[in-house]
């Protein structure tokens, strides 16, 4: 395992971590959930995993998350995107020939929608774990409730908020953050196969109380997307101990 940095054409830098040993299979991009970081489970469990099965992994930062220097970036999905899109010329510079995978957990697997729907890009092959499909609603809530009345409020006389998933670093999240969902609305702007022809699977448990199931299964029955369901599972898919690497078995199974 590798830890290592690279910079973005507007100049911010992404923390990354990398597994690669020699002559993989292909290489899998990992993004990672809203307030999460390249320090999470589920890439060290990918870091462990991939090069098991054969396969490099690279995982990033996204802005405004982690300790390091993608924690100075604002966060934005535009910024967003491009971490991905630089994450991704990387493995094109460094190991080309080499087949390109995606892999996108919740906020990163609609990041990964959003990304092979707007940007020419390598791979051909997506796996989502608890995609959180239906973002903008999670910030754009008609009616709010009285603690999101309070964290808008604070748009007012701060101009952000901090939130973050429980166990996690907060992230800040500005009103151009904010606005940006409106904008980007994965029911409407996905098209997995404008940029080529593509296949995506998703794996979602039944418990979800974050993303729930049933916006996971109508953006899978729209888009014709498998998707494997984990009973008495919520949106971490841990519950039980082997539930993490029956996800990791599903993505591997799909990458080929």
């Amino acid at each position: 395992m590798e830890y290592f940095k690279i910079q973005k054409d507007d100049g911010n830098i992404i923390s990354c971590v990398q597994a690669i040993s020699e002559h993989p299979k292909g290489i899998v991009i990992a993004i990672h959930g809203f307030s999460s970081s390249k320090e999470s489970s589920t890439y060290r469990l990918l870091l462990k995993r991939l090069p098991e099965a054969g396969f490099g992994m690279v995982g990033i930062d996204l802005p405004g998350h982690g300790t390091e220097e993608s924690a100075d970036e604002p966060l934005r999905i535009p910024g967003a995107l491009a971490s991905i899109e630089t994450a991704e010329r990387y493995v094109l510079r460094e190991y080309p020939g080499y087949e390109i995978f995606y892999f996108g957990s919740s906020f990163g697997a609609y990041l990964t929608g959003l990304y092979i729907s707007t940007r020419k890009h390598a791979g051909r092959k997506t796996f989502w774990r608890s995609a959180a499909v239906n973002m903008p609603e999670l910030f754009h809530k008609d009616p709010p409730n009285e603690k999101e009345k309070q964290l808008l409020s604070e748009f007012e006389t701060k101009g952000f908020f901090d939130v973050s998933m429980e166990g996690y670093r907060p992230v800040r999240v500005t009103k151009g953050f904010y606005e940006d969902l409106l904008h980007y609305d994965l029911f409407e702007i996905f098209d997995a196969n404008r940029f080529g022809q593509h296949r995506i699977a998703m794996a979602h448990g039944r418990e979800d109380t974050v993303i729930n199931p049933k916006a996971a299964k109508r953006f899978a029955d729209r888009f014709q997307i498998p998707i494997t369901w984990f009973p008495n599972e919520g949106h971490s898919l841990s519950n039980s101990a082997d539930t993490p690497d029956r996800v990791v078995d599903l993505a591997v199974s799909l990458f080929g």
